[in-house]
């Protein structure tokens, strides 16, 4: 899959990463000259330096033929306007956005985003992710109506250790969306074995996270 992120703070370089590691074909488009070459240097991908809100620096990105466009930068009204552009002038089937003013939520939505993640949000679950022992973490709030995503990571003693997926019996509306390796993230399939300290993105509801959470945690 191609994807093209705008901006490489923090967030968009972790996410590149990330991407890349998982098999995706990625290019950065970024306003700072030493943040591109550090991108070439580091990862060897493709980093334009231009703005995200730019037709013509989109258009030399490549987002044409993207299937995903990321607006990552520092501002929200780039962030929102070259989702706009992507979406409208380049038809990428789909656009994702860091949102870090929490008043602008809404405007994303109502605009068509199709995944706003507020910065807010991401910070408290860094938070979280540095409690010990907190094996479950919420990752975003979903457009879906109940619907959550949280991740999971599978300790020792889990029964669920050595076990296929398919052998795993989940609630009847929950789903595993990935499975995060030391070396690799890795889609779901059937036969696809779970160990320890893997991490599972799974979609689940808020009453069946419990069960959930026992089945891939529990001994």
């Amino acid at each position: 899959m191609y994807v093209v992120i705008a901006g490489c703070g923090s967030v968009g370089y972790h996410l590149t990463r990330t991407l890349m590691a998982a098999g995706h074909d990625v290019t950065v488009v970024e306003r700072d000259a030493a943040k591109c070459e550090l991108l070439r240097s580091r990862l060897g991908i493709e980093a334009f330096r231009g703005n995200g809100a730019d037709p013509d620096d989109l258009r030399m990105a490549g987002v044409a033929r993207a299937a995903v466009f990321v607006g990552a930068t520092d501002l929200d009204e780039t962030n929102l306007v070259g989702c706009q552009i992507a979406r409208h002038l380049f038809q990428v089937e789909r656009t994702m956005a860091v949102v870090r003013d929490a008043k602008n939520d809404s405007l994303f939505r109502v605009l068509g985003i199709d995944v706003a993640v507020n910065a807010t949000h991401l910070l408290v679950t860094a938070l979280e992710e540095s409690v010990p022992g907190q094996p479950l973490l919420h990752l975003m709030d979903t457009r879906i109506t109940g619907l959550e995503l949280v991740s999971v990571s599978i300790p020792e003693d889990s029964a669920a250790v050595g076990k296929r997926l398919h052998e795993l019996e989940l609630p009847p509306n929950s789903f595993i969306a990935l499975v995060i390796k030391p070396d690799l993230a890795a889609f779901p399939t059937a036969d696809l074995t779970l160990n320890s300290g893997d991490q599972v993105v799974a979609g689940t509801t808020a009453d069946e996270e419990p069960v959930l959470y026992e089945i891939l945690t529990g001994p």
